[in-house]
């Protein structure tokens, strides 16, 4: 996903690219839906429902637009990847604090190598200030707080709204978005044929079997090990994008990434630890 998205928008604007992108995903999602019993499950959505998928889709289109905008701007794929993995401490602080999900001790030095992480992937000598907030982290950490706040929402509903449902959701919102953009900015619909190419294959990875993936895995799992379980997937961009583009983040960029790969495991790690700790104690 990172890397056709990434090929893709060495051609494409960011309308053109969500336009393209996620009318695709629509396809991808109701074929799915309709070779299996899912459709059935489309005429049981509640009004209270449709009401969390109209939240839902606002706060994706603020988080998805500047996640893609974030790998646009990146000047290696892998970078956004790494910095993906601040959803997981937005997605536990919030865990802890509405889906009383425990949050210990050794769960906070797993934080605090996330950031170290992030700052290490961030740091560029003699940028300004807002350099950073404009730039592939500042929009990383808008899309992983949104991200992280639909997450605990799809978690909490996830047994009345479906996967399916959520992922036709999400690309219908920004469907609609990104094609108001391209009539507003009179931009053209017309692309190459490598854009497309790369767009088709990487709507069918991301916006459909990503997306799907993520929101049943929430069915089985605490939110915040979703998080967790998608935190090495930057290992897998960092080689795609290589074998791909034949180029490597800078080693200080790779170093922070893998701080935030730790990061995210220690948080899982430290939770077996510490549980038998406090059976024995008491």
């Amino acid at each position: 996903m990172y890397i056709f998205s990434k090929a893709a928008f060495e051609e494409v604007t960011l309308p053109q690219f969500g336009t393209y992108w996620f009318s695709l995903a629509i396809i991808w999602n109701t074929i799915f839906a309709y070779i299996t019993p899912e459709h059935r499950k489309f005429k049981s959505i509640s009004h209270k429902s449709f009401k969390v998928l109209g939240l839902m889709g606002l706060i994706e289109i603020i988080a998805t637009t500047s996640f893609y905008a974030a790998i646009a701007v990146a000047a290696n794929a892998a970078i956004p990847s790494f910095l993906k993995n601040m959803e997981y401490i937005f997605v536990a602080l919030l865990g802890v604090i509405l889906l009383g999900e425990r949050f210990r001790r050794l769960e906070f030095l797993g934080v605090i190598l996330t950031f170290i992480g992030v700052f290490i992937i961030s740091y560029k000598k003699d940028a300004a200030l807002i350099d950073y907030f404009v730039g592939s982290s500042g929009l990383m950490f808008l899309a992983t707080c949104f991200y992280a706040i639909r997450t605990i929402i799809a978690k909490k509903h996830i047994e009345t709204i479906t996967p399916t449902i959520l992922a036709i959701n999400r690309a219908l919102f920004l469907f609609f978005t990104a094609f108001i953009f391209v009539i507003v900015l009179g931009q053209s619909m017309h692309i190459s044929n490598t854009a497309f190419i790369n767009i088709a294959i990487g709507s069918f990875l991301g916006p459909f079997l990503t997306s799907y993936g993520q929101y049943n895995a929430l069915k089985y799992i605490e939110a915040s090990k979703s998080a967790i379980i998608q935190s090495t997937t930057a290992l897998f961009v960092l080689l795609g994008g290589y074998l791909y583009f034949g180029r490597l983040p800078l080693g200080y960029q790779i170093a922070g990434g893998i701080f935030t790969i730790l990061g995210a495991i220690l948080l899982v790690v430290g939770r077996k630890i510490q549980r038998p700790k406090v059976h024995n104690s008491k």
